[in-house]
């Protein structure tokens, strides 16, 4: 992206987003697109992001006008970094200067990095440094070096941003076809608004700005724009500005599409296989051992520090992207109010523990099953927007459960792919399930994990207890995700497939009348819920119950009021870490299957495939807490009344 301005032609994007509804997404602004002021967030490593047609219109005055376009293109070449490279073309009819009127205004490159992600304490950083090439019809006449600063705050309205560029060298003459473009500093402010149901961000920017020639006083801009997503690859936006100060009717239009893509993706020869790091184990003897004490060690520093550096990845490139979506987009849909049932459940335990119970369990529980469950959003949701502050207490929780739900998601595609027999579904999975394990700061175990890091911690139990209807509904939705892959599986025909999600998605409705006593007594397993998924894909299946395992584990650390708020996020660290290695708490595989089963398939809400008209009858009171050892042996139960 360019680091300097210029006034007749939309500045290269630095086209940012975040990995649910892919790179064009909506909700992160780009260099002129449609602000000139962006937020300090860069491109999911390895993302490729097109910039096609850019146009901009200016009018800097009676019979002084420009059009131009500026194709681009942008590399996630690593971590919280991308490569941009531009080529602005221009035309111009102000007669008054000599020499060519339309051409190329030269050759662009910036690298941009960003330094953290937003936390509670701070704001996200990104800096960034290029150079306009002087080669081109309309460029300047020499090079120009800028370097940039960036800074971005989310506030539960919206989000600040603040930029600030500085471009080197000497001024540049006034006949300088580049001279009006480059500004030797420009800083600007701006503000964003989120409507994330409709996919759909508004900002307004205030821009001040001094050009690169002797003696040139600071020109003031305001400006406004609106950025909408089409699909989950492409965004388009539409932007308008205008010169405040005296001295002529300076003015430009933007309008612009971006689309998203990534490089192919091989897996090495050894991925995929499992990551021993350890947090909070114990060996044989009970002892810590020098991994678990390292893992605890290392959860300790990531709770404490404001500074945080994850970062987020593209989902992997193939042909079946997006195939569920286009083949059964009334179930792919509802997933995308459930992304917004769980933000908005964590977003209201966090900012409103004394009110939630009574919002949760009542206008908001009602708003979900009677309205958005009803009329779901079109495209996956940015949760961003929705949880602002739960999202800056424990970000790298939250990038755990967005790259699993990528995971959930490319599973349906490659299921649902008519294209692939049998034998290459498994392929595709195998290449998947690398994948995802290529992120080990992000993925769940595929070591299954018992049910005592859910059920048996201090905070434990405290969610399903005071919000019997909202637990009841996250589990039927954790029935349904694991759920539809049955059908998908055991259809043989395409026919028996569609009929298959069809009424799978229809057994999901029929559990929110008379809500809680419809819903699942006990967290659905997929062992139990999808078996035949289970037992072809079981590293899959256990990521998924390790995801929705933890789901319930922030619930209950967040609703938990004896919990101190000053302690909930090093809470949070410390159970994402247990998540994500594979010694803490740990069941073997077999052990798993037969606590799937032996909690009973009509607790967990009823199989997915072949179930009677009628809901199935629960064989445990609810409340009812299980408890097993690492070979699925019950060791004890207890019931815990709902209040």
């Amino acid at each position: 992206m360019p680091l300097f301005h210029r006034a007749s032609w939309a500045p290269l994007l630095l086209f940012v987003s975040t990995p649910v509804a892919a790179q064009t997404d909506f909700y992160n602004t780009d260099r002129g697109r449609p602000l000139r002021t962006e937020d300090a967030v860069v491109i999911e490593r390895r993302a490729i992001e097109l910039q096609a047609v850019p146009v901009t219109a200016s009018r800097a005055g009676r019979g002084i006008s420009s059009l131009g376009i500026a194709p681009s293109i942008a590399f996630g070449l690593l971590p919280r970094t991308q490569l941009e490279i531009g080529f602005p073309l221009e035309s111009r009819d102000d007669l008054s200067q000599p020499g060519p009127s339309r051409g190329l205004a030269g050759a662009e490159l910036e690298m941009l990095h960003q330094l953290n992600i937003e936390s509670r304490a701070l704001p996200a950083f990104a800096v960034g440094a290029g150079v306009h090439l002087g080669n081109g019809a309309l460029a300047p006449s020499r090079s120009l070096g800028t370097v940039r600063a960036l800074a971005t705050r989310t506030l539960g309205w919206g989000r600040v941003h603040l930029n600030g560029a500085y471009t080197l060298g000497e001024a540049l003459a006034t006949t300088d076809p580049g001279a009006d473009e480059a500004a030797r500093w420009e800083a600007g402010l701006a503000v964003d608004h989120t409507f994330f149901f409709r996919s759909l961000l508004t900002g307004a920017e205030v821009v001040a700005r001094t050009p690169m020639t002797p003696g040139a006083s600071t020109q003031w801009e305001a400006g406004v724009g609106v950025r909408h997503q089409l699909s989950p690859r492409l965004a388009v936006d539409a932007g308008m500005r205008r010169q405040l100060a005296s001295g002529g009717p300076n003015w430009g239009f933007t309008f612009g599409g971006a689309y998203a893509f990534a490089r192919g993706w091989r897996a090495p020869a050894a991925a995929g296989a499992p990551d021993r790091r350890v947090v909070g184990g114990a060996d044989s003897s009970g002892s810590t051992s020098r991994a678990g004490r390292a893992g605890i060690d290392a959860s300790a520093r990531a709770a404490a520090s404001p500074w945080i550096t994850t970062y987020e990845q593209f989902y992997l490139q193939a042909p079946h992207n997006f195939t569920f979506r286009r083949r059964y987009p009334a179930a792919d849909r509802l997933f995308n109010a459930f992304d917004y049932g769980h933000a908005i459940l964590y977003e209201l335990l966090w900012t409103e523990p004394t009110a939630a119970p009574q919002r949760l369990e009542g206008a908001v529980y009602d708003r979900l099953t009677t309205q958005v469950l009803d009329a779901p959003p079109r495209l996956p949701l940015v949760e961003d927007a929705i949880e602002p502050h739960y999202a800056r207490l424990a970000p790298e929780a939250k990038m755990m459960f967005e790259w699993a739900h990528l995971l959930h998601r490319q599973v349906y595609d490659i299921l649902a792919d008519e294209r692939l027999d049998d034998a290459a579904k498994d392929a595709e999975m195998r290449r998947l399930l690398a994948y995802y394990r290529s992120r080990p700061d992000l993925a769940f175990s595929q070591v299954p994990k018992n049910m005592s890091l859910m059920q048996e911690q201090p905070y434990s139990l405290a969610f399903r207890q005071a919000y019997p209807k909202f637990n009841g509904l996250i589990w039927a939705y954790h029935w349904l995700q694991v759920g539809l892959y049955e059908p998908l599986i055991v259809g043989r025909t395409s026919a028996e497939r569609q009929a298959g999600v069809m009424a799978t998605v229809a057994r999901f409705r029929q559990m929110i009348p008379g809500a809680p006593e419809g819903y699942p007594p006990m967290m659905p397993m997929t062992a139990a819920i999808a078996p035949t998924f289970a037992t072809r894909y079981p590293e899959i299946a256990i990521i998924f119950d390790n995801l929705h395992s933890m789901h319930d584990v922030i619930s209950d650390i967040l609703a938990n009021d004896a919990v101190p708020r000053a302690d909930k996020r090093s809470l949070i660290i410390k159970a994402a870490y247990a998540f994500r290695d594979d010694t803490t708490e740990v069941m073997t595989v077999a052990g798993w299957r037969k606590m799937s089963l032996d909690m009973g398939v009509e607790n967990q809400g009823g199989p997915a495939v072949g179930f009677l008209p009628a809901l199935p009858v629960s064989a445990m009171p609810r409340g009812m807490v299980m408890r097993y050892d690492r070979d699925g042996n019950p060791r004890d139960a207890e019931h815990h009344h709902h209040p």
